[in-house]
């Protein structure tokens, strides 16, 4: 059976494997081994899997097939369970290289400075959250897309994109319209899709305005949009912000669109806590991979 020692970022190291085409399935059972040959050695501390040569005939399976035993293994917990019992219990050291702070580019929906969207990503800005900082970014100067028309991008959106392209993470700040986005934000996706580089592989958080389901419509179709130009949205916290005022409900911004509710800050603190926390583990991964050159 194949023995596995994997830190908080053991994955990552499967993932090696499995690019390489290293992995094999033991045709008299259904574990997976590594032949001395092709394993990758890690010589420093962090994500590795070490898995245990077999002495049967072994049939090599196609990476699909693979990638598919390991999500089902995961998915039953028996993979997990088994990595957990047989772990070292240290955590991986970051290198120097990888501990500047997290980049974070803060994209409103609404182009009015008084709007709720822009005071919630001001409030974002004003945050004090280790490792992380956010920078809000202007798309008041954005033109609607039409690329027939400009077959050379207009300075205005190349300046955009080289923001968002020195940026770690995106967090999206918008309200529900008609159940969807703002056409200010997908008029910067689309804009940003035409040069790939800038959102893929980026993580990205959203907080959302609205009225009964304080924009989380509008937060589905985001998550779907964000599939083509390969955008990594964490799942949790999902934070949505009622605009509804009444008795029971009082106002969440003041005149000007500050935001003036210490519930909802701390919402949005939470949210880009959890932003950092998934950004650095696949910064992390990412650098180990170009570096080893299993990756480009």
């Amino acid at each position: 059976m194949a023995l596995a020692m994997a830190t908080t970022a053991g994955f990552c190291g499967s993932s090696h494997a499995v690019l390489a085409g290293s992995l094999q399935l033991s045709s008299s059972s259904s574990h997976l081994s590594m032949p001395k040959t092709n394993r990758i050695a890690f010589a420093e501390p962090g994500p590795r899997v070490r898995a245990q040569q077999q002495t049967s005939a072994e049939t090599e399976t196609g990476r699909r097939a693979m990638l598919g035993l390991l999500a089902a293994g995961m998915a039953s917990g028996s993979y997990v369970q088994t990595v957990l019992a047989e772990s070292i219990s240290t955590l991986p050291t970051v290198p120097d290289k990888m501990r500047r702070k997290i980049i974070v580019a803060g994209i409103p929906g609404l182009l009015s400075e008084k709007s709720d969207s822009q005071g919630l990503i001001r409030a974002a800005a004003n945050l004090r959250i280790d490792g992380l900082v956010l920078l809000p970014v202007d798309i008041t100067k954005l033109p609607l897309i039409n690329v027939e028309d400009h077959p050379n991008l207009p300075f205005e959106v190349q300046a955009f994109m080289d923001q968002i392209l020195l940026a770690d993470a995106i967090l999206f700040s918008a309200p529900e319209y008609n159940y969807s986005v703002t056409p200010i934000t997908k008029n910067a996706i689309d804009w940003l899709s035409l040069r790939p580089e800038t959102l893929a592989g980026k993580t990205a958080a959203i907080i959302s305005t609205g009225w009964d389901f304080g924009g989380g419509r509008m937060q589905y179709h985001l998550r779907q949009i964000g599939v083509r130009p390969d955008l990594h949205f964490i799942n949790k916290p999902e934070v949505f912000v009622s605009t509804t005022v009444d008795a029971q409900n009082p106002p969440k911004f003041d005149a000007n669109g500050d935001l003036i509710d210490d519930n909802v800050r701390a919402q949005l603190q939470q949210l880009l806590i959890s932003l950092r926390d998934f950004t650095v583990p696949l910064k992390y991964c990412s650098n180990k991979n170009r570096d080893s050159g299993i990756l480009p």
